[in-house]
């Protein structure tokens, strides 16, 4: 209590005189002071006071509340009680205004200036909400007006209700309260005016506070900062369809900030969840980027692609998860609804039985990664500008970590706030929860209470979070129950989804059977067959050696009989005898063991003849290869021949050509002769030109060039063959990539991958399975590139090996073309895979070509 400012006023009043009372009409009389006691007791400090004011205005219905302080305010005034006139210089002005309802005469009279009496209250018990915004009120005691005195010394309140044409004004000297007299005794002057018709549907209360206890308190920093805070946890931060009310603070020279959640933030969530509880369904949703199936040390660019043919895959076992096949960021959702009777332990009213239903709510959740090389792969493919930097995204979902409770979009406190994990989010993480689960330290999120349907859960007095009664318990239980299906979903995804990128991994690696010696092992094999000669002779041995055995211990036995010694020691040496005899046999029945063992080794003498003749075979296969590569130098040597033959013909035609002008009259036959000449050079040319960059003195140079050329190339080069055998040939270019490769080995892969195409297209045409032919090309992100036709696919019995060498469904084929197009591919650490996406015809069809290793980087560049 301000000592200075109580004795302020010790001189306003006097004491009432005693003798002049009626005493049939006293009665009890409230002392001024006790106006101050209460809003000592229940109002803490000057932001708590703001705070309360400003929850005024939003149960007024008010779509906004303005709120200013000024500290430097400076202004005299002159009060006149009592036949005395004062002069006072007063500091520090607040004003809070808003366009609620605002207040009548009646209002004033009977709410606002009679202590603890609350239409509020009796809202809440009628489970009433405001007419125009459908709120449930905050306060109901009736004392959120004694506000203004933790504030200032005088108030001036200006209101006007919705529909009426007088505008009244309230002034109350609040610093009176303080002073030794009787509340009666402080005088409040109202006034009122009328206003124009055209403002009839205007309402507003406007509240003037000035001559500030402690102006010096808003001048402060850390003062204006805790403000700062304390409003900002008043209002959800998330952008809604129902935001419903605007707070905009000024303190001094500074304006107050309380931003909505970025929308930045919420774009980088690599999985966000919705879910809702309306009567007696929850509903829960889920939204997956393909960023939330990245794994570290991974060598899997995680595209749209995988995810489609992920869920293809996985379909059955993830019955609740489908594709969104549109322009969203999220690729893969997860849905569920479940009655709240499937939910355990809720509680139920003792009379009806029915569950004690907490009301309907809301609820959004957004999870992040805080891995560095993932937050700023997020930025720069997002472009983000506010969160541009991988410490400031981290400290921005530090700072806004949590799930928040908002009724009405004002928040619910502490829920979410600060450390309050309030789910156990985390403490179930670090003791039995699994790493795939949310996080509260990497989870942004709210859940809204619409107030006219959630009057069950009842708020503590002092609006610190809810009553723990039985409509409350459910509450948590339904929204704990949703986040373990969300977690459930989590696991299940990642779990399906690992196992699913080990397949492309393993169709992806390289099977390469020769990498292994078959020299080496046929070696092994004949040394293996020679030892199991040689066993199975020392083991016949050994067994005739233990019949010999047996035979002596026989005879020596009965020699025992026969001999005169003591009956100690014969007994003694019988004992011996036998128990030689007992290893003798067992000794035999283990060799008998080991000749049947060596029996059936003997049987694969004949496999092994079986991989010697198929050794003899790959050899020879081997040297299909060596001529393939000495045809192959053959062409290259050809090649360079016959560019210089085709450069040579076609400049001595354009020579004979000339002579030809200018010696003899014109022939048409003759020009014709010419031009075909020609044209059969330039297409010579044009020919050995595709086929000369897949020499190895051209393949090996590699450059940056765009994969649209590339592919357009490829199919301008087979352009007039395809026509001929009526290929439609498709190319879609979803994005456009610079590659650092060799041009040469991507004709090569690209001239196997069409030739191939070309010969089974025509033999589903003949085979009718088909009526059109049509090859695709389709270029996706990341250097990703699907190559299929609409023939009848790859046969099943050789879809898990069509990589391997010599396998092939083709007469003569030699098998070798897709071994090759991988080889090419590893060189330049590539991949190709058989994507596990079935056709009409019920067979895999499509092959994906990964170059992600291949984009054009910075330091190849030269730029680091």
């Amino acid at each position: 209590m301000d000592i200075r400012q109580m004795n302020l006023f010790d001189y306003y009043y006097e004491e009432p005189d005693i003798e002049s009372i009626d005493l049939n009409k006293v009665g009890f009389r409230v002392h001024a002071s006790l106006i101050y006691k209460l809003g000592e007791e229940l109002i803490s400090d000057e932001v708590t006071a703001i705070s309360e004011l400003v929850k005024n205005s939003y149960d007024a219905d008010s779509p906004y509340v303005n709120l200013v302080v000024d500290p430097y305010f400076y202004e005299t005034i002159t009060e006149e009680l009592n036949g005395n006139t004062t002069t006072k210089e007063v500091k520090g002005l607040i004003s809070i205004r808003d366009a609620g309802h605002g207040m009548n005469k009646d209002d004033i009279i009977n709410g606002w200036l009679t202590i603890s009496n609350s239409i509020k209250k009796k809202m809440k018990k009628d489970k009433k909400v405001t007419k125009k915004f459908e709120r449930m009120p905050l306060g109901d005691k009736g004392l959120g007006r004694l506000s203004v005195q933790k504030l200032g010394n005088y108030m001036l309140l200006t209101t006007k209700k919705t529909g009426e044409l007088k505008e009244y004004t309230v002034y109350i000297p609040w610093g009176h309260f303080r002073k030794n007299t009787t509340i009666d005794n402080v005088p409040v002057k109202i006034s009122e005016k009328e206003v124009p018709l055209s403002e009839i549907e205007k309402g507003y209360t406007d509240i003037f506070i000035k001559d500030l206890i402690n102006p010096e308190l808003w001048t402060n920093t850390n003062n204006i900062q805790k403000l700062e805070k304390e409003l900002s946890q008043i209002v959800s931060p998330f952008k809604t369809k129902n935001n419903s009310f605007i707070l905009y603070a000024k303190v001094g020279q500074t304006e107050l900030n309380f931003n909505k959640i970025s929308d930045e933030a919420l774009e980088a969530a690599i999985s966000s969840y919705k879910f809702s509880l309306k009567a007696d369904c929850l509903t829960i949703e889920g939204y997956y980027k393909a960023d939330f199936f990245e794994r570290k040390n991974n060598d899997h660019t995680i595209s749209n692609d995988y995810l489609k043919e992920f869920l293809f895959l996985k379909q059955k076992e993830l019955q609740d998860c489908s594709y969104l096949n549109d322009n969203n960021a999220f690729y893969i959702k997860f849905e569920q609804s479940i009655s709240l009777e499937n939910i355990g332990d809720l509680k139920v009213d003792a009379i009806n039985n029915m569950i004690k239903h907490p009301g309907s709510l809301e609820a959004e959740i957004y999870s992040y990664s805080l891995d560095h090389t993932l937050i700023k792969n997020q930025i720069e493919k997002l472009n983000f500008e506010f969160l541009d930097e991988v410490n400031k995204f981290r400290s921005y979902i530090a700072n806004n970590k949590g799930i928040k409770v908002f009724r009405d979009d004002f928040s619910i406190l502490p829920y979410g706030y600060a450390e309050n994990d309030w789910l156990s989010l985390s403490a179930g993480a670090a003791t039995k929860g699994k790493f795939t689960h949310l996080k509260n330290d990497t989870v942004i999120g709210y859940i809204q209470l619409p107030g006219k349907e959630s009057y069950n859960l009842r708020e503590k007095t002092n609006r610190e979070g809810f009553i723990a009664d039985e409509y409350y318990h459910n509450f948590e239980l339904i929204i704990k129950f949703a986040i373990k299906r969300i977690n459930r979903n989590r696991e299940q995804l990642k779990k399906s989804f690992n196992d699913y990128i080990s397949q492309v991994s393993s169709d992806s690696q390289d099977t390469d059977s020769f990498i292994m010696s078959h020299e080496v092992a046929v070696a092994k094999a004949r040394q293996a067959t020679e030892k199991i000669d040689n066993m199975s002779i020392r083991i016949e041995e050994s067994q005739e050696k233990v019949q010999s055995t047996k035979k002596i211990l026989k005879s020596v036995e009965n020699e025992i009989k026969n001999i005169s010694i003591a009956p100690s020691e014969k007994s003694l040496l019988t004992e011996y005898l036998h128990q030689l005899q007992s290893s003798i046999i067992s000794t035999n029945q283990n060799l008998i063991e080991a000749n049947n063992f060596i029996k059936e080794l003997t049987l694969l003498k004949d496999q092994i003849k079986v991989i010697e003749y198929e050794y003899e075979q790959l050899i020879e296969k081997m040297e299909d290869i060596s001529e393939l590569a000495g045809l192959g130098i053959v062409a290259e040597t050809l090649t360079h021949e016959l560019n210089t033959l085709v450069s040579n013909t076609k400049k001595n035609t354009e020579e004979v050509t000339e002579y030809f002008k200018n010696k003899y009259e014109p022939d048409k036959k003759i020009e014709r002769y010419f031009n075909y000449v020609k044209y059969s050079s330039d297409s010579i040319r044009k020919q050995v030109s595709h086929l000369s960059p897949g020499f190895r003195s051209v393949r090996t140079v590699k450059k940056e060039v765009k994969i649209s050329y590339l592919i357009n190339e490829h199919i301008d080069f087979y352009a007039e063959r395809a026509k001929r055998l009526n290929i439609e040939t498709v190319a879609k270019i979803e994005s456009d990539v610079n590659l650092y490769i060799s041009p040469g080995m991507f004709y090569q892969i690209m001239d196997n991958l069409y030739l191939n195409s070309e010969h089974w297209l025509q033999h589903a045409m003949k085979l009718k399975r088909i009526s059109t032919c049509i090859y695709n090309i389709e270029v996706k992100d990341s250097g990703i590139v699907h190559v299929w036709d609409n023939g009848i696919g790859i046969d099943s019995s050789i879809e898990n090996h069509i990589f391997d060498p010599f396998i092939s469904n083709k007469k003569n084929g030699r098998g070798l073309g897709l071994y090759i197009v991988r080889k090419l591919l590893q060189s330049h650490k590539s991949k190709i895979r058989l994507v596990r996406e079935r056709n009409q015809f019920n067979n895999l069809y499509k092959l994906e070509l990964d170059f992600s290793q291949c984009l054009k980087t910075d330091e190849q560049r030269g730029y680091l």
